[in-house]
């Protein structure tokens, strides 16, 4: 079961702030590699992102479910993000198979 913070929102702050990062670093049209996304991080930002938060980011952004395209907005990829993690919170009704109707 995933632990919603307070405020409601199923990605933490820290966490999305960190997606918002990554996605941001990634150029359209570009070969990346986490090492090259986290190398870019440590150049720009006090407190950059491990690199292994980087590869988590990524291993993420590639799910066929996130359906990232490189050069879109971090604000829109999170909002897919969290719309996805709400419905996962939310199962569909069961059916009753026999009548095709929900219980």
């Amino acid at each position: 079961m995933t632990v919603v913070p307070d405020d409601g929102d199923p990605i933490p702050a820290e966490q999305a702030a960190i997606v918002a990062l990554v996605i941001d670093q990634i150029e359209p049209d570009t070969d990346i590699t986490a090492e090259d996304v986290h190398r870019g991080l440590v150049a720009e930002s006090s407190n950059p992102p491990s690199l292994r938060d980087v590869r988590a980011v990524l291993d993420i952004l590639a799910m066929p479910h996130v359906g990232f395209t490189p050069g879109e907005s971090s604000a829109a990829v999170l909002s897919r993000m969290r719309d996805m993690l709400a419905a996962a919170e939310s199962p569909p009704p069961q059916l009753d198979y026999w009548n095709d109707q929900p219980y």
